[in-house]
C-alpha cells in the first residue's frame, strides 16, 4: 500500500515539475517560490515566521500550491531538519517556522529529478513522454524521429537571518547548480549593486541564464524583468531598484550525457528581500 501511494505521489510530483518547467526556456516556465513573510529579524528573542509556497507566473500571487514533504531546513549551526506539519490549500501551502538560532537559515525545496523524452511522430508533430532513455525505448511509437531525452533538476531556496548574517548555509555542496556570495542574500539593499556567483558541481558556471523580477507584477503593466547571464567566473552583478521581495530564476544546460538522458538542465529559484537603504 505504501509503495503504491509513493509511486502515485512521485508521478504527481513529476507532473507538477513538468508544469514548472513548461518549455525549455525560462520565459515559459511556471515559477515556484518560497516566500517568507520576514527575511531579517533583529529582536533579542526567538520569533516565529510564516512562509508561503506556490507556483505562479504572477510574482508573488499564489496559483498552484506546492507539496512540502521534501522541504529541507538548514540551521545556522550546520544542522538540518525536516518540516513538520503544514497546510496545503488549492493555491498555496503555508507553514510556520520558529527561528531560534541567531544567524542565517536556509529553506530549500528540491523536486525529484525528472526525465522527459521528446520525439517527432509520423505526422511531424513533436510529442513527449514521461520516461528516461531506457524506459522510453519500449514506449516510443514506430517511426519516431529526432528522439532526445532531457533530465531536469529543479529547486527553490530562500534565506532568513536573525540578527547578523553568517555563511554556514551558503557553503557549496559541490552538487548541481548553486549560488553563493560575495553579496549575502540577507544583505541586499535597494539601489546598491549586488554580486552573486553561480556554480555547477562546485565550479564557477559561465552562461547561466538569469531572470530577476521584483514583487507585485499583478499591479503593473511592466513586469520590470531583467534578463542576464553570468560571466566567465560565474558572476552576476545587478542593482535592485525596488524595495521588497525579488524573484530570481536561474537555468543552465549541462553539456553531458548519461545512460538515462542526452542532456541535463538545472533550474534554481531564489527569493530574497531588497531592504530600504
Amino acid at each position: 500500500m505504501f509503495h503504491t501511494r509513493l509511486k502515485k505521489w512521485s508521478k504527481k510530483a513529476a507532473l507538477a515539475t513538468l508544469m514548472t518547467l513548461g518549455a525549455s526556456s525560462l520565459a515559459n516556465a511556471h515559477p515556484m517560490w518560497l516566500l517568507p513573510h520576514e527575511y531579517n529579524l533583529s529582536g533579542e528573542k526567538a520569533e516565529w515566521i510564516t512562509v508561503d509556497a506556490s507556483a505562479s507566473h504572477t510574482i508573488f500571487s499564489p496559483d498552484k500550491a506546492l507539496g512540502l514533504d521534501r522541504l529541507s531546513i538548514y540551521t545556522p549551526e550546520g544542522g538540518k531538519q525536516r518540516l513538520g506539519s503544514y497546510y496545503k490549500g488549492q493555491r498555496r501551502s503555508v507553514f510556520d517556522l520558529e527561528i531560534d538560532q541567531p544567524g542565517t537559515w536556509k529553506l530549500e525545496l528540491a523536486r525529484p529529478t525528472v526525465y522527459f523524452t521528446f520525439y517527432t511522430n509520423k505526422r511531424g508533430a513533436t510529442k513527449r513522454i514521461f520516461a528516461d532513455k531506457q524506459e522510453a525505448a519500449s514506449q516510443l511509437p514506430d517511426g519516431a524521429q529526432d528522439v532526445i531525452t532531457r533530465q531536469f533538476n529543479v529547486s527553490t531556496v530562500s534565506y532568513i537571518t536573525w540578527q547578523a548574517p553568517d555563511n554556514k548555509v551558503l557553503e557549496l555542496t559541490g552538487k548541481g547548480l548553486e549560488l553563493a556570495g560575495p553579496t549575502h542574500p540577507s544583505d541586499v539593499v535597494a539601489g546598491e549593486a549586488v554580486s552573486f556567483q553561480f556554480f555547477v558541481d562546485g565550479k564557477p558556471a559561465e552562461g547561466v541564464e538569469v531572470e530577476l523580477t521584483p514583487n507585485s507584477t499583478k499591479y503593473r503593466n511592466d513586469r520590470m524583468m531583467q534578463k542576464l547571464k553570468t560571466d566567465s567566473n560565474g558572476m552576476l552583478t545587478f542593482t535592485p531598484e525596488i524595495v521588497g521581495p525579488w524573484y530570481l530564476a536561474a537555468k543552465i544546460e549541462h553539456d553531458r550525457k548519461s545512460d538515462r538522458a542526452d542532456s541535463e538542465s538545472s533550474l534554481l529559484y531564489l527569493t530574497f528581500d531588497a531592504q530600504l537603504p
